[in-house]
């Protein structure tokens, strides 16, 4: 038996903790003892706890959600005093690093496994110190210089074993592509079947069966860019008089800036479409939502390395529109599944409207889309060759 530590900070429900969780469900635990560092418990621990999957949490609050998290409290309530909070986070890290020595030995830890941003960083050192190898799984793409920098320099450390990364687009940021491989996000496509899921949004916001929804979701933060997705809902229905719904689904963790939300929703009440979009807020099981959309349109314009959420809209059957851009382009084929398109074109809106008029088209591409999840992003399929690629380094 191998030991493995996970190291994983994403716990709210967020791609990285969401894609942890569907590779656990499916892991080898004849041959892998497994262990899982978090910052605390949160959705990720209530899913494995409900799957019962054989798996030693080890909570410690010195390991941050995010190194901006609040350390600060005033009158009950969690406030921001940033870089003080920056900093004292980095000497929680460093102190989590020595203290971590007794769990590393006691539980005989073979392998380090690094999920999300934070957790390659701190586990690369982690390796380094205690002599242990690291795999990095990589689901972002690195735009800041310094953090470009950093992690092509960390990525030299010889305990790096291996970094998985979700799409070419990630891959593309190492220079040294030597220890990098491709495996995509997967999604458990028996959860998300379009026949099975227990469908909410028609029903909770009353809903006509008939009207047609446009939808997306995600964490509500600038790169999303749904500032472009409220544009165009608004186009479609000022301009060119469709009777159709457009719908968030999603809201703004803590530690990001609170404001973007309003500004979405003050976009919607200057046009005097209130009628015409909802803003459901968070959703624990999103499924439950994007079941009833029609069209699912990913708006981001950065290079989104590979989001979970277009391929659980295409395992729900649902036809994609994105940009070509990041791993959005490798999930859509093109006028097969769903549009893509580049970053200048001016023709966004045509693909919309094609849509919505076009009910055969619609299920065509919604066919296309559920064949391929299954296919290509199940999460059995991706599990298992994660799990082939670890044994290999214990050969």
């Amino acid at each position: 038996m191998k030991n493995i530590l996970f190291i994983n900070h994403s716990i709210r429900d967020g791609g990285p903790g969401r894609s942890l969780y569907y590779l656990l469900k499916h892991f080898d635990y004849e041959n892998f003892n497994v262990n899982v560092l978090i910052p605390d418990k949160k959705v990720f621990s209530d899913r494995i706890e409900n799957d019962n999957l054989n798996i030693n949490q080890i909570v410690n609050s010195n390991f941050p959600e995010n190194l901006k998290r609040q350390n600060f409290k005033i009158n009950g309530k969690m406030i921001s005093i940033l870089p003080v909070d920056i900093l004292i986070n980095i000497f929680r890290l460093i102190y989590l690093l020595f203290t971590l020595k007794k769990q590393i030995k006691e539980n005989k830890i073979d392998l380090i496994y690094c999920n999300g941003t934070l957790a390659k960083f701190f586990g690369a050192i982690l390796g380094l110190v205690y002599k242990v190898q690291v795999v990095w799984h990589v689901r972002n793409y690195q735009k800041n210089f310094i953090l470009h920098y950093l992690i092509n320099l960390f990525s030299k450390f010889s305990c790096i074993s291996k970094i998985i990364c979700v799409s070419k687009s990630t891959m593309s940021q190492f220079k040294n592509k030597s220890k990098c491989m491709v495996i995509n996000n997967g999604v458990d496509t028996n959860e998300f079947n379009p026949t099975y899921v227990d469908k909410k949004l028609r029903k909770e916001f009353n809903i006509d069966n008939d009207k047609i929804i446009i939808g997306t979701a995600g964490r509500v933060v600038p790169r999303k860019n749904f500032k472009h997705f409220i544009s165009l809902g608004i186009e479609v229905c000022k301009k060119f008089k469709k009777d159709c719904l457009f719908v968030l689904v999603g809201d703004t963790p803590y530690y990001f800036d609170q404001s973007l939300m309003h500004e979405l929703k003050q976009l919607v009440k200057d046009a005097d479409l209130e009628d015409k979009f909802i803003f459901t807020g968070y959703a624990e099981r999103v499924e439950s939502y994007i079941s009833d959309f029609d069209i699912f349109f990913i708006p981001s314009k950065y290079e989104d390395p590979f989001p979970r959420v277009v391929i659980e809209a295409m395992s729900l059957g649902k036809p994609v529109l994105g940009y070509n851009i990041g791993g959005i382009g490798e999930a859509i084929d093109n006028k097969i599944n769903g549009f893509s398109f580049n970053l200048k074109d001016k023709g966004v809106v045509d693909y919309l409207l094609e849509l919505i008029e076009d009910e055969e088209l619609r299920l065509m591409m919604s066919y296309e889309a559920r064949k391929k999840a299954v296919n290509n992003y199940d999460s059995r399929i991706i599990a298992t060759k994660i799990i082939d690629n670890l044994k290999l380094l214990f050969s």
